[in-house]
């Protein structure tokens, strides 16, 4: 994996994690003002279903680190390749 890739893996993640979230407070909202037994399941399922969410966004994050800090020591581990300092 790339580090633009794990970029672009984080960055979806982050979307998928807030519309997830914004999605579970607005039917929230609504069955606050609409309450039916009939969406209630449903509704707990899809906050049961957020810590998976956030999971995946704290692993696709921990990925893009991980490269970020992989790019960094390989690029300074040649000395030979630096620039020299004026």
């Amino acid at each position: 994996m790339t580090t633009s890739s794990a970029d672009a893996l984080a960055r979806h993640a982050g979307r998928l994690l807030c519309r997830h979230l914004a999605l579970a407070m607005v039917l929230t909202a609504l069955f606050g003002l609409h309450p039916s037994d009939r969406y209630r399941s449903a509704l707990y399922l899809l906050w049961a279903a957020l810590p998976l969410t956030a999971a995946a966004w704290a692993l696709a994050r921990a990925r893009q680190k991980r490269r970020l800090r992989h790019e960094r020591s390989r690029h300074i581990a040649r000395p030979d390749d630096w620039t020299p300092a004026v």
